[in-house]
């Protein structure tokens, strides 16, 4: 083909690629500094695209454990800190220093078909797990909160100066020990002839409620109503019996309560707000968020220890499925609560707690709203707070609730995954309650499961640097941990399925347990002009890397005139080029020994590496691509550059027809 001369030289430089990975439109539409794929690739320094960070096991296998469900780093009270580790085999709970052998903690064990949380405070470690009775872990033993049964009433007797009439009074009676208080006991009655609020105690106007003592139990509450089953609380007592002379009135606020809450409440979720312990998810009552009591009661979750329960919306189609701490439209401190609906949904709730008092008697009474237009989440393990924001999933999209800009006092749900919406919805809806994330380095890491697979296998990433994605890596956890060792060193750690030692991040590693990974990266379909019809002789393509190591081939797509999208060259990059040994001699030179021990060379790669790839095509669009399936490959794409001539020709004949 005989080419007309060129009229315009033409080049296009690819240096900046701030955009992330962007799915969301076709190659086609992309810009030159988006990416169509990141596979197994990160950002770094101003935004260039490297090989992520590769794993290495973190520790030694928990032995007799196939798998490990649940980890937390606990903190004791001497500053040193424990690995505490629940096995998924036989739901035992073990321990670890650093990197050392693990060890069982006690005989305890915990359900292994669901992951735990955890939650420190005043010294205790508390796992939940919805099933199992809460546990908590003092850094040398296990307890378990173990149910009180409730008292029985063993009679109600008039004083002397009362006989029976037309005023009916009805007692129940509840236990009390340090995690909540038992269900009503059986009710009693006894008719009056003067109304309580007539007694006098001098005139032995008085009813003697007594019950039998309960095992474990510290204190007992008194309940009194003028109608069956409709009590309200009178007093607490230490003792097994009370003396009703009428001086007290009954808080109308606090009822008996309907459910046992002696072993705690079974949630599965555990938040730390305001020196409170909140809690939700709990499988028996799917609408309620609890609160425990504060300063010295903070596991205790009866109305007597300031603790207490609210259920959202009762009967609706919404459920809570997370809380935590965040802040109002105001910046106030609150809890929050994410719920949930049947399509993945749900919305946001924020609540607070009143302090009232009624005479001698304070109770704890919370005050709620829902946030107008907001999204709740389906995955509880995947929220994260980050750059002053809320940030979570569900069926639709990762969100971030905050502040909208000049708004004042107003949140609301904003999504984050535009660019990545349609691979975010590519995952596997009925796994995305499993998803996990963790914010570390500013980025914030997201754990899920693709289509066809059972647990989490890909991590993805939201760089709150650059505000942008990167789209995906081949490794998955089911939870991210930092742990602190006694040397002061952090290491971000993660859980894979069904493995039974944790493994470390390493920023220094290209590989995943010794393994080679594939990194790719794609760029859009740029046009060679803004006129679709224009095509340019592509002479020559230069592709800059960064500190190479390892073998990494480069591909340049086009459309061309004769034969349309397809490949156009290759070319296989290594660094034997540019890789220098450099090393002194341990021979005297005068008086003067440079070293005292000879050393092996020093391997040095070089900062900067071009290599020009020949085109020389006449193509309309083009697209570049980077990529390594060999072990312990590294590089950075510092830049692409191609250049030419526009070529005034006529169209292809096929885009005619």
């Amino acid at each position: 083909m005989k080419l007309k001369q060129s009229t315009e030289a033409w080049g296009l430089n690819i240096n900046r690629f701030n955009g992330g990975t962007v799915t969301l439109f076709d190659d086609a539409r992309i810009k030159t500094n988006q990416a169509v794929e990141t596979t197994n690739l990160m950002q770094v320094q101003d935004g260039i695209w490297k090989p992520r960070w590769g794993t290495e096991y973190y520790g030694q296998a928990i032995a007799g454990e196939t798998k490990i469900i649940g980890i937390a780093e606990y903190v004791k009270s001497d500053g040193s800190r424990e690995l505490i580790a629940v096995g998924g085999t036989t739901g035992k709970i073990f321990k670890s220093v650093d990197a050392g052998s693990w060890s069982q903690i006690g005989t305890l064990t915990l359900n292994t078909s669901v992951q735990p949380s955890f939650l420190q405070i005043e010294g205790f470690l508390y796992i939940a797990n919805g099933i199992n009775d809460l546990v908590r872990y003092n850094g040398t033993s296990l307890l378990t909160y173990t149910a009180l049964s409730a008292p029985t009433l063993s009679s109600v007797t008039r004083g002397s100066g009362l006989s029976a009439g037309s005023f009916t009074y009805f007692y129940k009676i509840t236990a009390l020990n340090a995690a909540g208080e038992t269900a009503g006991s059986n009710e009693a009655s006894v008719s009056v002839n003067i109304d309580r609020d007539l007694w006098n105690a001098g005139n032995n106007h008085h009813i003697d409620v007594t019950w039998t003592a309960v095992s474990g139990a510290t204190r007992y509450q008194v309940y009194i109503a003028e109608e069956t089953n409709k009590q309200t609380l009178l007093v607490d007592t230490a003792a097994t019996t009370y003396r009703d002379d009428g001086i007290v009135q009954a808080n109308l606020f606090i009822e008996v309560p309907q459910d046992n809450t002696t072993t705690a409440p079974k949630f599965s979720e555990l938040s730390l707000i305001d020196g409170r312990i909140w809690g939700t998810k709990d499988p028996n009552n799917k609408y309620r968020v609890y609160w425990g009591g504060d300063e010295l009661n903070t596991s205790a979750f009866s109305a007597y220890y300031g603790g207490g329960w609210v259920d959202l919306e009762k009967g609706g189609r919404e459920t809570p499925v997370w809380v935590g701490n965040y802040r109002t439209g105001k910046g106030d401190s609150a809890a929050t609560v994410l719920c949930t609906s049947p399509e993945g949904v749900g919305s946001v709730w924020q609540l607070s707690l009143q302090v009232i008092s009624v005479e001698n008697d304070s109770f704890v009474y919370p005050t709620g709203a829902k946030i107008v237009g907001t999204i709740g989440t389906t995955s509880p393990k995947g929220v994260v707070t980050a750059m002053d924001s809320l940030i979570f999933g569900n069926k639709r999209a990762i969100y971030n609730l905050g502040n909208k800009q000049q708004i004042f006092n107003v949140l609301a749900t904003d999504e984050m995954s535009a660019n990545i919406r349609p691979s975010y919805r590519e995952l596997n809806q009925n796994k995305l309650w499993n998803m996990c994330s963790y914010w570390y380095d500013s980025k914030i890491f997201f754990s899920a499961t693709e289509k066809g697979q059972n647990d989490n296998n890909i991590i993805f990433v939201f760089d709150t640097e650059r505000k942008n994605w990167a789209w995906r890596w081949t490794i998955g956890v089911s939870q991210f941990l930092e742990y602190t060792e006694s040397t002061g060193t952090s290491y971000l750690l993660g859980i894979r399925p069904n493995d039974n030692r944790l493994i470390k991040f390493n920023s220094n590693l290209v590989s995943d347990l010794g393994q080679k990974f594939r990194t790719s990266y794609t760029s859009g379909l740029i046009q060679v002009s803004d006129n679709a019809k224009i095509f340019a002789m592509v002479k020559e393509v230069l592709i800059e890397l960064g500190r190479p190591k390892g073998e990494i081939l480069f591909e340049v797509i086009g459309i061309k005139k004769k034969g349309g999208f397809n490949t156009i060259t290759t070319k296989t990059i290594t660094n034997e080029a540019s890789i220098s040994n450099v090393n002194f001699t341990d021979e005297l030179f005068g008086d003067i020994r440079l070293s005292d021990n000879p050393n092996a060379p020093t391997t040095f790669s070089q900062a900067n590496v071009k290599k020009i790839i020949r085109v020389r095509k006449l193509l309309n669009a083009i697209q570049y691509k980077v990529s390594s399936d060999k072990l312990n490959t590294d590089y950075t794409i510092l830049g692409i550059q191609a250049y030419g001539n526009l070529i005034p020709t006529s169209p292809p004949s096929d885009w005619k027809k």
